[in-house]
């Protein structure tokens, strides 16, 4: 009697501890968030600049280079997580992946969009070091987006294509094979001389 009455009391406690684990993960990520927050904007809007160094067209360069790739890589990484032989626990982590190499992209957003006076002191940083940055960064991006619809477009039509081909290819095997053996039967039937 006394173990049926510690199954429930173990479960218990196990079930609190995870309430809690929960609780102190969601204090963290909000914790990390704010103070993320305050810092990243500045450090990138830094980081750009001294890439720029006040050079307009290494600006639009840069922007282009940002914009385009870290636009086009992610989305066919995240890509890879439509497959069907892929697993869940695979995808999201194919996800988070792709979110991690789209993260350049994300803090030109947070900069550019953003409303806490971490991310005007980033907008203020780029406007005077780095005048074209974010303008050619969203450009590219959504011309890396475009391109990748194009491509996976594409690439959709040329496997239905290649589908349809195989099986247009076993419909003539299929033929070939079924005027072979009339033949053979014709010959075999006919009377010979």
């Amino acid at each position: 009697m006394t173990e049926q009455a510690q199954v429930p009391a173990q479960k218990k406690r196990n079930t609190g501890l995870k309430i809690i684990l929960i609780l102190v993960a969601v204090l963290v990520a909000v914790a990390a968030y704010f103070i993320l927050g305050a810092i990243l904007p500045r450090w990138w809007s830094d980081v750009i600049a001294g890439q720029v160094r006040r050079d307009l067209g290494a600006s639009v360069l840069v922007g282009m280079f940002y914009g385009f790739v870290f636009t086009f890589i992610p989305f066919l990484v995240a890509w890879q997580a439509t497959r069907k032989s892929v697993s869940w626990p695979w995808k999201i982590a194919i996800i988070l992946i792709a979110v991690a190499i789209a993260t350049p992209n994300l803090l030109t957003a947070g900069i550019a969009f953003g409303n806490t006076e971490s991310a005007h002191a980033g907008q203020r940083t780029l406007s005077v070091d780095a005048g074209f940055f974010t303008t050619w960064t969203a450009i590219s991006a959504v011309a890396a987006l475009l391109i990748f619809i194009a491509v996976t477009i594409l690439w959709a039509v040329w496997r239905r294509r290649g589908k349809q081909m195989k099986v247009l290819r076993q419909a003539e095997n299929q033929r070939l094979k079924a005027a072979k053996s009339a033949e053979a039967e014709a010959h075999n039937t006919t009377p010979s001389a």
